[in-house]
């Protein structure tokens, strides 16, 4: 497999692709629960500013499902097509999720929005990579 292209797929792995998202949707909450953990436990010792941080990036990430599920919905059709045109490699992978990203954190008015979009496709990429390997054309 390339950075732009992957093995075109006869039919598309539903299964694998909404698994996959799941765990884009998941990781960064579960993360953001470790991150508030931390925080629970060093916010007496940590530097004011340093707490600050702390917290709100682990509420950031924990919240991150509210706006990361709804934007799976829309991406996962594409997602879809790209997997069985072949076109769904790295690169095509973060610039959905980038271009969504973007997309939405202007409606939103939230210009994080594009950052996070593509790393929760490249999550989506790496998932979808280990559950079902594109090493040949039709692989089950």
């Amino acid at each position: 497999m390339s950075l732009i292209q992957s093995p075109p797929q006869l039919d598309t792995p539903w299964r694998h692709l909404i698994i996959a998202a799941g765990v884009a949707v998941g990781l960064p909450c579960g993360l953001g629960v470790v991150l508030l953990g931390l925080f629970n436990l060093l916010h007496t010792t940590l530097p004011t500013d340093a707490g600050i941080l702390l917290w709100a990036a682990g509420m950031t990430l924990m919240l991150s499902p509210f706006v990361s599920l709804a934007a799976m919905v829309l991406v996962v059709p594409v997602a879809s097509l790209l997997i069985r045109l072949g076109w769904f490699g790295w690169l095509p992978a973060g610039a959905l999720g980038l271009g969504l990203g973007g997309v939405i954190g202007q409606m939103m008015h939230y210009d994080l929005a594009a950052p996070f979009g593509g790393a929760a496709l490249l999550i989506l990429r790496a998932s979808l990579g280990l559950l079902r390997p594109m090493g040949r054309v039709g692989a089950p």
